[in-house]
């Protein structure tokens, strides 16, 4: 994910997120936002609210819960 980030490949980063965070329980997209919170902890926000107001919700709390701030 970091890779694409830095490669400037929003479309395919945005793919790959939003599945991501449909399938994945959000203690799992906390704990992959811990490799890169400034540019991780972003994005998977973003593909959270794309997914729904729900798990939005999970993942800001999942992410407090790991100290990672949202």
């Amino acid at each position: 994910m970091r890779a694409l980030a830095a490669e400037g490949r929003r479309r395919e980063l945005d793919a790959l997120l939003d599945a991501y965070v449909r399938v994945r329980a959000p203690e799992e997209a906390a704990r992959c936002a811990a490799v890169d919170p400034p540019v991780l902890v972003p994005l998977l926000l973003e593909a959270a609210g794309r997914a729904s107001a729900g798990r939005h919700r999970d993942l800001v709390h999942a992410l407090r819960v790991a100290g990672l701030s949202a």
